[in-house]
């Protein structure tokens, strides 16, 4: 596969990550009910920093308001593609799913905030970012659930089959993924790459979504600005996001073996609609990602030479 560029997070653990963390915990401080996505586990996974700031109305404001105002929007991305990702494992665990793998899993909480769906959780992530969650799940004192396994991987290098399968991931029985927030940051070889491995060991019906960032030429004028603070903002913490795709083609590019079914294909206009609909309470979505919901076909087994 074609190299990536250095990311800090393989020996620091994920920033941006922990980014996401803050905007959800800031999201039940900071804004009405009903909530996008209620995570009332994420403020146990912010560093110090980042909880004083959040915690402060002044510094929020500071924050929020001076510091970085343009890129509010990307904090909303964070609940809806989240609350879109839920919403859809809901559906399929009524089918029958009962295995769930959140790829780039970062500071997830949701086998502590939904036992009642019944799945067994695999979060698989760089192991750096790992050992950060397991530190601050400690000084927290959470204990993971049994239904919760860590898996470490790197996606540039390392089998994501091999990685699932030895943590107990049953390849003949469906799984559900999400991929949320990772591909923008991997080579397109890369993405492909595993996509095949999820085909090969998600089981009959596997689903996976997935969103992924713009190509600088279909970001609407008035977004661009947006569009190039987001990339600076997460260039400059050694986290850049290298791949972008066409909407139009995206179903097509990114299931070049036909592998999967296009479910969905939706716009940030979408997800703003249905998850946000008149309410002014939290920043507008930001207009940089789709999202992708690829259900694996039925005539798909596992892959031949790969």
């Amino acid at each position: 596969m074609t190299s990536a560029p250095t990311n800090r997070a393989r020996t620091r653990g994920s920033r941006t990550a922990e980014i996401v963390a803050v905007s959800r915990a800031r999201h039940l401080l900071r804004h009405r009910r009903p909530y996008v996505l209620e995570d009332p586990f994420a403020i146990h996974f912010v560093g110090n920093r980042w909880r004083k700031v959040i915690g402060s109305r002044v510094l929020d404001a500071l924050f929020s308001k001076v510091l970085v105002r343009k890129l509010m929007p990307i904090t909303t991305q964070h609940l809806t593609r989240a609350r879109f990702a839920e919403e859809c494992l809901e559906e399929a665990v009524r089918r029958g799913v009962r295995q769930y793998v959140i790829l780039g899993s970062g500071f997830d909480s949701f086998a502590f905030r939904r036992p009642d769906l019944g799945v067994t959780v695999f979060e698989v992530d760089l192991a750096a970012t790992i050992d950060l969650k397991r530190e601050r799940l400690a000084a927290a004192g959470m204990t993971p659930p049994e239904t919760l396994r860590f898996v470490p991987i790197d996606f540039e290098k390392d089998d994501l089959r091999t990685r699932l399968v030895d943590s107990g991931l049953d390849p003949a029985e469906p799984s559900f993924f999400n991929w949320m927030g990772v591909s923008y940051y991997l080579t397109e070889s890369a993405i492909l790459y595993n996509l095949d491995r999820m085909a090969e060991i998600g089981g009959p019906g596997a689903e996976i979504v997935l969103d992924y960032l713009l190509a600088a030429e279909c970001v609407p004028h008035e977004d661009r600005a947006l569009f190039d603070a987001m990339m600076a903002f997460v260039g400059r913490r050694g986290e850049a996001m290298i791949s972008r795709f066409d909407p139009a083609e995206a179903g097509t590019v990114l299931n070049p073996r036909g592998l999967w079914d296009v479910v969905r294909n939706e716009s940030p206009a979408e997800h703003r609609r249905r998850y946000l609909g008149e309410r002014n309470d939290v920043p507008p979505l930001a207009p940089i990602t789709w999202t992708l919901h690829l259900r694996k076909k039925a005539s798909g087994g596992p892959l031949e030479n790969s």
